[in-house]
Protein backbone atom coordinates (compact mmCIF):
# COMPACT_ATOMS: atom_id res chain seq x y z
CA UNK A 1 0.00 0.00 0.00
CA UNK A 2 3.09 2.78 1.63
CA UNK A 3 4.87 1.40 -1.55
CA UNK A 4 1.97 2.13 -3.88
CA UNK A 5 1.52 5.29 -2.84
CA UNK A 6 5.17 6.42 -3.51
CA UNK A 7 4.79 4.96 -7.02
CA UNK A 8 2.35 7.42 -7.31
CA UNK A 9 4.15 10.40 -6.00
CA UNK A 10 7.28 9.61 -7.90
CA UNK A 11 4.93 9.92 -11.21
CA UNK A 12 3.26 13.06 -10.41
CA UNK A 13 6.55 14.89 -9.81
CA UNK A 14 7.95 13.47 -12.77
CA UNK A 15 5.31 14.39 -15.25
CA UNK A 16 5.29 18.19 -13.53
CA UNK A 17 8.62 18.12 -14.56
CA UNK A 18 8.27 17.02 -17.91
CA UNK A 19 5.53 19.86 -18.63
CA UNK A 20 7.40 22.51 -17.06
CA UNK A 21 10.38 21.04 -19.12
CA UNK A 22 8.28 21.23 -22.21
CA UNK A 23 6.70 24.54 -21.71
CA UNK A 24 10.32 26.31 -21.18
CA UNK A 25 11.57 24.85 -24.44
CA UNK A 26 8.20 25.82 -26.00
CA UNK A 27 8.94 29.75 -24.73
CA UNK A 28 12.88 28.85 -25.77
CA UNK A 29 11.07 28.65 -29.91
CA UNK A 30 8.93 31.51 -29.24
CA UNK A 31 11.75 34.10 -28.08
CA UNK A 32 14.99 32.06 -30.22
CA UNK A 33 14.94 34.21 -32.94
CA UNK A 34 15.03 37.40 -30.84
CA UNK A 35 17.99 35.51 -28.65
CA UNK A 36 19.91 34.16 -31.55
CA UNK A 37 19.60 36.96 -33.92
CA UNK A 38 20.02 40.00 -30.97
CA UNK A 39 21.55 42.81 -32.85
CA UNK A 40 25.02 43.21 -32.38
CA UNK A 41 26.99 46.56 -32.15
CA UNK A 42 31.25 47.10 -31.87
CA UNK A 43 33.00 50.17 -31.67
CA UNK A 44 35.00 51.25 -35.17
CA UNK A 45 37.41 53.53 -36.07
CA UNK A 46 37.24 55.38 -39.42
CA UNK A 47 39.81 56.63 -41.04
CA UNK A 48 39.52 59.70 -43.29
CA UNK A 49 41.46 60.23 -46.35
CA UNK A 50 42.03 63.05 -49.35
CA UNK A 51 42.95 60.51 -51.75
CA UNK A 52 41.14 57.70 -52.61
CA UNK A 53 42.77 54.98 -50.55
CA UNK A 54 42.36 52.20 -53.52
CA UNK A 55 43.85 54.07 -56.54
CA UNK A 56 46.14 57.07 -54.79
CA UNK A 57 44.13 59.76 -56.55
CA UNK A 58 43.06 62.83 -55.61
CA UNK A 59 39.04 63.29 -57.03
CA UNK A 60 39.29 66.91 -54.85
CA UNK A 61 39.39 69.84 -57.20
CA UNK A 62 42.01 71.40 -54.68
CA UNK A 63 44.51 69.21 -55.54
CA UNK A 64 46.50 69.81 -52.77
CA UNK A 65 46.92 66.93 -50.12
CA UNK A 66 48.32 68.89 -47.38
CA UNK A 67 46.03 70.98 -47.66
CA UNK A 68 42.91 68.81 -48.57
CA UNK A 69 43.88 66.04 -45.72
CA UNK A 70 43.20 68.39 -42.76
CA UNK A 71 39.77 69.39 -44.69
CA UNK A 72 38.72 66.10 -44.88
CA UNK A 73 39.48 65.28 -41.17
CA UNK A 74 37.24 68.30 -40.07
CA UNK A 75 34.45 66.94 -42.28
CA UNK A 76 34.50 62.60 -41.60
CA UNK A 77 35.30 62.32 -37.70
CA UNK A 78 37.59 59.53 -36.45
CA UNK A 79 35.14 58.67 -33.54
CA UNK A 80 32.94 57.56 -32.86
CA UNK A 81 31.76 55.21 -35.33
CA UNK A 82 30.46 51.78 -35.08
CA UNK A 83 29.45 48.91 -36.82
CA UNK A 84 26.18 47.39 -36.09
CA UNK A 85 24.39 43.88 -37.29
CA UNK A 86 20.98 43.46 -37.05
CA UNK A 87 18.99 40.63 -36.38
CA UNK A 88 18.39 39.43 -40.00
CA UNK A 89 22.35 39.79 -40.68
CA UNK A 90 22.58 43.26 -42.21
CA UNK A 91 24.97 45.60 -41.51
CA UNK A 92 25.18 49.57 -41.30
CA UNK A 93 27.98 51.78 -40.39
CA UNK A 94 27.43 54.82 -38.15
CA UNK A 95 29.84 57.72 -38.19
CA UNK A 96 30.42 61.27 -37.98
CA UNK A 97 30.78 64.22 -40.03
CA UNK A 98 31.41 67.51 -39.61
CA UNK A 99 31.10 71.35 -41.08
CA UNK A 100 27.71 70.59 -40.88
CA UNK A 101 26.13 74.12 -40.96
CA UNK A 102 28.92 75.61 -43.74
CA UNK A 103 27.75 72.50 -45.91
CA UNK A 104 24.55 70.69 -47.61
CA UNK A 105 24.12 67.85 -50.17
CA UNK A 106 25.83 65.31 -48.41
CA UNK A 107 26.57 62.36 -50.68
CA UNK A 108 28.01 58.94 -50.13
CA UNK A 109 28.83 56.50 -52.23
CA UNK A 110 30.21 52.82 -51.91
CA UNK A 111 33.81 52.18 -54.22
CA UNK A 112 34.21 48.61 -55.95
CA UNK A 113 37.21 47.20 -55.78
CA UNK A 114 39.25 49.49 -58.85
CA UNK A 115 38.51 52.35 -56.32
CA UNK A 116 35.94 53.28 -59.24
CA UNK A 117 31.65 54.48 -57.77
CA UNK A 118 29.94 51.10 -57.51
CA UNK A 119 26.61 52.89 -56.24
CA UNK A 120 24.93 55.70 -54.07
CA UNK A 121 24.31 54.51 -50.72
CA UNK A 122 20.52 55.95 -48.52
CA UNK A 123 21.73 57.08 -44.78
CA UNK A 124 19.98 57.96 -41.99
CA UNK A 125 20.26 61.07 -40.08
CA UNK A 126 21.16 59.32 -35.99
CA UNK A 127 21.75 62.54 -34.31
CA UNK A 128 22.40 66.39 -34.41
CA UNK A 129 25.48 67.37 -32.56
CA UNK A 130 24.07 71.54 -32.62
CA UNK A 131 27.15 72.09 -29.97
CA UNK A 132 29.61 70.71 -32.28
CA UNK A 133 28.73 71.48 -35.31
CA UNK A 134 28.40 67.76 -35.94
CA UNK A 135 25.91 65.16 -37.21
CA UNK A 136 26.03 60.96 -36.72
CA UNK A 137 24.73 59.59 -39.42
CA UNK A 138 24.20 55.73 -40.47
CA UNK A 139 24.39 54.01 -43.75
CA UNK A 140 23.94 50.42 -44.89
CA UNK A 141 26.93 48.57 -46.27
CA UNK A 142 27.31 44.66 -47.47
CA UNK A 143 30.24 44.31 -44.55
CA UNK A 144 32.66 46.15 -42.52
CA UNK A 145 35.26 46.39 -44.77
CA UNK A 146 34.10 49.01 -47.41
CA UNK A 147 35.44 51.84 -48.95
CA UNK A 148 33.32 55.12 -49.20
CA UNK A 149 33.26 58.62 -51.38
CA UNK A 150 31.63 61.27 -49.71
CA UNK A 151 31.12 64.24 -51.15
CA UNK A 152 29.22 67.88 -50.03
CA UNK A 153 28.67 71.32 -51.13
CA UNK A 154 31.14 73.90 -49.10
CA UNK A 155 29.08 76.49 -48.75
CA UNK A 156 31.76 79.00 -48.39
CA UNK A 157 33.73 77.48 -51.03
CA UNK A 158 31.20 77.50 -52.85
CA UNK A 159 32.12 74.56 -54.73
CA UNK A 160 32.47 70.26 -54.40
CA UNK A 161 34.36 68.75 -51.58
CA UNK A 162 35.71 65.33 -52.25
CA UNK A 163 36.75 63.05 -49.35
CA UNK A 164 36.87 59.35 -48.61
CA UNK A 165 37.01 56.89 -45.52
CA UNK A 166 37.70 53.49 -44.28
CA UNK A 167 37.16 51.74 -41.20
CA UNK A 168 38.90 49.37 -39.09
CA UNK A 169 38.22 47.98 -35.77
CA UNK A 170 38.99 50.12 -32.88
CA UNK A 171 42.78 49.82 -31.88
CA UNK A 172 43.63 48.42 -35.20
CA UNK A 173 45.42 50.57 -38.04
CA UNK A 174 44.12 51.82 -41.19
CA UNK A 175 44.62 51.65 -44.68
CA UNK A 176 47.25 53.65 -46.40
CA UNK A 177 46.42 55.32 -49.74
CA UNK A 178 48.28 54.02 -52.53
CA UNK A 179 50.81 56.56 -53.24
CA UNK A 180 50.09 56.89 -57.09
CA UNK A 181 46.89 57.01 -59.49
CA UNK A 182 46.43 53.46 -60.16
CA UNK A 183 46.85 54.30 -63.67
CA UNK A 184 50.42 55.17 -63.72
CA UNK A 185 51.46 51.84 -62.67
CA UNK A 186 51.04 48.03 -63.34
CA UNK A 187 47.78 46.80 -62.71
CA UNK A 188 48.66 43.41 -60.83
CA UNK A 189 45.63 43.23 -58.30
CA UNK A 190 47.19 45.12 -55.56
CA UNK A 191 44.04 47.32 -55.07
CA UNK A 192 41.68 44.15 -54.89
CA UNK A 193 43.62 42.61 -52.54
CA UNK A 194 43.90 45.47 -50.49
CA UNK A 195 39.82 46.00 -50.76
CA UNK A 196 39.22 42.53 -49.70
CA UNK A 197 41.97 42.00 -47.19
CA UNK A 198 41.20 45.69 -45.78
CA UNK A 199 40.00 44.02 -42.18
CA UNK A 200 40.47 40.35 -41.43
CA UNK A 201 37.39 40.82 -38.77
CA UNK A 202 34.83 38.31 -39.85
CA UNK A 203 31.21 39.44 -38.94
CA UNK A 204 29.88 36.64 -37.31
CA UNK A 205 25.74 35.92 -36.89
CA UNK A 206 23.38 32.93 -36.78
CA UNK A 207 22.54 32.38 -40.35
CA UNK A 208 19.10 31.62 -41.63
CA UNK A 209 19.63 27.91 -42.34
CA UNK A 210 21.02 27.42 -38.87
CA UNK A 211 18.64 29.34 -37.14
CA UNK A 212 16.34 27.52 -38.79
CA UNK A 213 17.40 23.91 -37.87
CA UNK A 214 17.85 24.96 -34.32
CA UNK A 215 14.34 25.95 -33.43
CA UNK A 216 12.88 23.02 -35.29
CA UNK A 217 14.99 20.73 -33.09
CA UNK A 218 13.93 22.79 -29.71
CA UNK A 219 10.15 22.74 -31.24
CA UNK A 220 10.59 18.54 -31.53
CA UNK A 221 12.02 18.47 -28.05
CA UNK A 222 9.22 20.83 -26.70
CA UNK A 223 6.75 18.49 -28.29
CA UNK A 224 8.55 15.46 -27.26
CA UNK A 225 8.50 16.75 -22.73
CA UNK A 226 4.90 17.99 -23.12
CA UNK A 227 3.83 14.25 -25.03
CA UNK A 228 5.65 12.64 -22.02
CA UNK A 229 4.54 14.91 -19.59
CA UNK A 230 0.66 14.07 -20.63
CA UNK A 231 1.07 10.17 -20.81
CA UNK A 232 3.09 10.80 -17.13
CA UNK A 233 -0.34 12.57 -15.87
CA UNK A 234 -2.28 10.20 -17.40
CA UNK A 235 -0.62 7.27 -15.53
CA UNK A 236 -0.50 9.13 -12.35
CA UNK A 237 -4.41 9.65 -12.28
CA UNK A 238 -5.24 5.97 -13.09
CA UNK A 239 -2.48 4.71 -10.55
CA UNK A 240 -4.39 7.15 -7.69
CA UNK A 241 -7.43 5.59 -8.82
CA UNK A 242 -6.20 1.93 -8.69
CA UNK A 243 -4.85 2.90 -5.01
CA UNK A 244 -7.60 4.64 -4.04
CA UNK A 245 -9.87 1.37 -4.74
CA UNK A 246 -7.22 -0.82 -2.72
CA UNK A 247 -7.89 1.24 0.16
CA UNK A 248 -11.25 0.92 0.18
CA UNK A 249 -11.08 -2.97 -0.58
CA UNK A 250 -8.60 -3.09 1.95
CA UNK A 251 -9.72 -1.26 4.93
CA UNK A 252 -13.10 0.75 4.78
CA UNK A 253 -15.37 -2.51 3.87
CA UNK A 254 -14.11 -5.08 6.36
CA UNK A 255 -14.45 -2.20 8.70
CA UNK A 256 -18.34 -2.35 7.79
CA UNK A 257 -18.93 -5.95 7.75
CA UNK A 258 -16.88 -6.16 10.92
CA UNK A 259 -19.29 -4.07 12.71
CA UNK A 260 -22.33 -5.35 10.94
CA UNK A 261 -21.29 -8.78 12.50
CA UNK A 262 -20.95 -7.45 16.11
CA UNK A 263 -24.56 -5.98 16.00
CA UNK A 264 -25.72 -9.18 14.88
CA UNK A 265 -23.91 -10.94 17.58
CA UNK A 266 -25.03 -8.28 20.40
CA UNK A 267 -28.96 -8.75 19.00
CA UNK A 268 -28.36 -12.81 19.25
CA UNK A 269 -27.18 -12.55 22.73
CA UNK A 270 -29.11 -10.34 24.59
CA UNK A 271 -32.31 -11.31 22.62
CA UNK A 272 -32.00 -14.38 23.82
CA UNK A 273 -31.48 -13.65 27.35
CA UNK A 274 -34.90 -11.49 26.72
CA UNK A 275 -36.69 -14.28 25.58
CA UNK A 276 -35.71 -16.38 28.88
CA UNK A 277 -36.85 -13.60 30.99
CA UNK A 278 -40.13 -13.32 29.63
CA UNK A 279 -40.54 -17.27 29.32
CA UNK A 280 -39.87 -17.38 33.41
Amino acid sequence: MRTAKYRVAGVARAARAATILGICLMMGVLFAPTIIGAAEEKPLTAFPSYQNPLTGAVEDAGKNPEIGQPMVEDLIKSTPASLLIDDEGSAFITFRVGLVKESQDLVIELLNPDGKVKESLPYSIVSDNVDDNTRDIRVKVPDQNVFLRVSLMAIPMGREVIGFVSFAAEGEAGIVPLPAPIDDVVDDGSALSIYENANNDEITGVDDATRGQLLLFLGIAAGLLLVIGGVAAVVYFRKKKSAESIGESAGEKPAESAGENLDEKLDKKFGKKLDESESK
